[in-house]
């Protein structure tokens, strides 16, 4: 009993109350102690053979002053209800597997259980939770997570724990999604379960925590919401077009149709899932770790564990088996075809030869009637795998030029450079000039980035500055070979050059994003042209490319200095700079000047705590958003901003460059643990 007593501080502070009870046998059996309460033993010991369990979350102390004051009482008047919580400190995932009620488990019935939550574990993890206490409940297994929460939080929890099951729930063993309320009881580890007769083939066992993290980290609430968002995802009845024959969508006759294998088919608690031989986005993806949800409700889903696979979901999944399912809808578009028109124009002015297709004589002046609708089926997006940033303008449309500003140090290089990661991620080529550091310094930074902060680690000859872990470099070159080119500054800076040079590439290689940072570090032609003007002419130029070539141009162009609030009219060049661009961004870094100035543009906005930057949009001419922010926040030893804090961004290679580790828990008792929670 001493060990039950010692996990119950490790889950509540010792001056916490908890209340102990007994459900089965009757009658109910309860009693209210302090943490480290010495009785708590001693009151158990008269019950023998019975369950015990414990409160999980922060009960009020006035339940202290109830009859069961220190003593299990039986058949008491009040136990803990959800008003007697006073928030959330733990999130139990409790995986129990599929057996008849009324028994204990059998071992190959709880291997099963072990399986999934290990699963969820790994998972969860590489998610960017925080490491949970692991516990044998008797019969299945227990994650506790560490949280800070509110009881407004219950419906966030219960979503998560859907979403959960969901994802990992198998027809073996059952993510337990009735758990969430504030004032769910749970195992008192140290204890006995008895479910059931006491056989040999199904054994009564004793609770337990089997592993715990060194130091017990608390995982934002931000990742939780993140997770249970996913609910947000399922695509309602209205919202599915119907099958061309004017029938309702039958989910198995569309996979069915469209050759998509499901290796197995698993009731989960709102709904069915399939889990499919591979994913349709990455065929590597295999064996159940992508599936499609048919929700109870008549919506569906799609989900892939696969970092690279994470903004998929049912629009996308539908249109990659069936590219005409939303032809003339706004929900969804292309992801991953690169589509190249012939050039009609090379960017130095020559003449090209007309592009295949392309009707000379005909009619300059279009027929209203006669003008094929805007398809936004055929657009290509190309994410920033910032998701708040994506839900605004949608992504990076093909064809169009994106103008960046923002003060020194206000972190644009930085971020324009990590879109370029983004968008190989999403599949895409990349080509970059950087007129202010040489290639190899861009190479430095962008091996800091695709690396993140899992796998670089402090310079032993300089305290601020960080490098890759060892292996690391080769395994990144490996993965980013082909897919990424920089400009090399030996050859000059002639904006005419460094234009031809690009375009020739992206031609070349199929590539689709170009990054020019930045519009000063260009050379000028001398002449009587003004300096603005011909900044305007170049900035031009590099937006007809873009069109041209049906790719997206990140430009990056210095504000003029100023002493207030920089605006798009700061931007240098004429108006004809914003005017031309598709999207204009203003990176700010949030220091003492713009913490005393933005109030004067957004009176009602609030920063967080520990953002270190905000992207203002200026403009989006595709979906007309503007005077929006992003807050991001930022990563000094990877040199990454993210808009989740405490995730660093999730790269197609991240899974490949090292499983995820696992060291640094603590067992708490010598039993075997299995590989997975190794």
């Amino acid at each position: 009993m001493d060990i039950a007593l010692k996990w119950l501080t490790l889950l509540h502070n010792p001056e916490d109350i908890v209340e102990i009870r007994s459900i089965d046998p009757k009658p109910v059996i309860s009693g209210y102690f302090k943490a480290d309460s010495a009785a708590i033993a001693k009151e158990i010991a008269r019950f023998p053979n019975r369950t015990f369990y414990q409160t999980l979350q922060m009960v009020q102390p006035a339940c202290y002053a109830r009859g069961q004051h220190e003593h299990l009482m039986e058949r008491p008047r009040e136990t803990t209800s959800d008003n007697d919580i006073a928030g959330y400190q733990w999130i139990l995932v409790d995986t129990d597997p599929v057996r008849p009620s009324g028994v204990s488990a059998s071992q190959p019935e709880k291997e099963a259980a072990r399986k999934v939550s290990a699963t969820v574990m790994k998972k969860l993890m590489a998610l960017g939770f925080k490491e949970p206490i692991v516990a044998d409940s008797g019969n299945g297994y227990h994650l506790l997570f560490k949280i800070h929460a509110s009881t407004d939080d219950r419906q966030i929890i219960a979503d998560f724990l859907s979403v959960l099951d969901m994802w990992f729930s198998t027809n073996e063993a059952k993510i337990d999604t009735s758990v969430f309320n504030p004032a769910r009881i749970t195992k008192l580890y140290g204890t006995m379960t008895h479910k059931g007769a006491n056989t040999q083939e199904r054994p009564h066992r004793a609770s337990r925590i089997i592993r715990m993290p060194e130091h017990i980290e608390e995982t934002s609430m931000t990742l939780v919401r993140n997770v249970a968002d996913v609910r947000r995802h399922m695509v309602a009845p209205a919202e599915n077009p119907r099958q061309r024959n004017g029938a309702a969508f039958n989910l198995e006759q569309f996979l069915s149709e469209h050759s998509v294998q499901v290796i197995k088919k698993i009731a989960v608690s709102i709904g069915t899932k399939y889990l499919l031989s591979e994913c349709p986005f990455d065929s590597s993806h295999r064996n159940g770790d992508a599936a499609v949800f048919a929700y109870s409700n008549g919506s569906f889903g799609f989900h892939c564990f696969h970092n690279s696979c994470s903004g998929y979901h049912w629009h996308e999944f539908r249109e990659k088996l069936d590219p005409s399912a939303y032809a003339n809808s706004p929900f969804t578009v292309h992801q991953a075809a690169n589509i190249l028109v012939p050039p009609r124009s090379l960017p130095n002015g020559k003449a090209a030869a007309p592009a295949s297709g392309v009707q000379t004589g005909r009619p300059r002046m279009l027929d209203f009637a006669s003008i094929p609708n805007y398809d936004r089926s055929k657009i290509v997006v190309i994410r920033s795998r910032f998701g708040k940033l994506d839900a605004k303008i949608g992504g990076f449309n093909a064809g169009e030029m994106s103008v960046w500003s923002g003060g020194n140090a206000s972190g644009k290089s930085t971020l324009v450079s990590q879109l370029g990661l983004a968008a190989i991620t999403e599949g895409f080529k990349v080509a970059m000039f950087s007129g202010e550091m040489l290639a190899s310094r861009v190479r430095e930074w962008v091996l800091l980035q695709a690396a993140g902060p899992e796998y670089v680690e402090a310079d032993k000859l300089n305290v601020n500055h960080y490098c890759l872990k060892p292996g690391i470099e080769q395994k990144l070159d490996a993965m980013l070979t082909g897919k990424l080119s920089i400009y090399d500054n030996d050859f000059g800076t002639n904006w005419e050059d460094v234009l031809n040079t690009i375009y020739d590439w992206v031609k070349e290689n199929n590539a689709s994003v170009a990054i020019i940072d930045n519009l000063m570090a260009l050379d000028l032609p001398t002449g009587t042209m003004d300096k603005y003007d011909m900044q305007t002419r170049i900035v031009k130029r590099f937006s007809a490319m873009a069109k041209e070539l049906k790719i997206h141009v990140h430009f990056i162009c210095h504000p003029r200095k100023t002493e207030a609030f920089p605006r798009k009219g700061d931007i240098s060049g004429t108006a004809d700079i914003t005017n031309v661009a598709d999207n204009v961004f203003m990176v700010h870094r949030v220091n003492a000047d713009f913490m005393s100035r933005y109030k004067m543009v957004y009176p009602k906005l609030e920063i967080p705590a520990d953002v270190g930057n905000v992207i203002e949009i200026m403009k989006n001419r595709d979906l007309g958003v503007v005077d929006e922010m992003v807050m991001l926040y930022f990563d000094k030893r990877s040199r990454t901003m993210s808009d989740i804090k405490g995730l660093p961004p999730q790269y197609a290679w991240s899974e490949k460059i090292e499983q995820i580790s696992m060291n640094g828990f603590t067992v708490v008792d010598n039993a075997e643990l299995p590989d997975e929670w190794r």
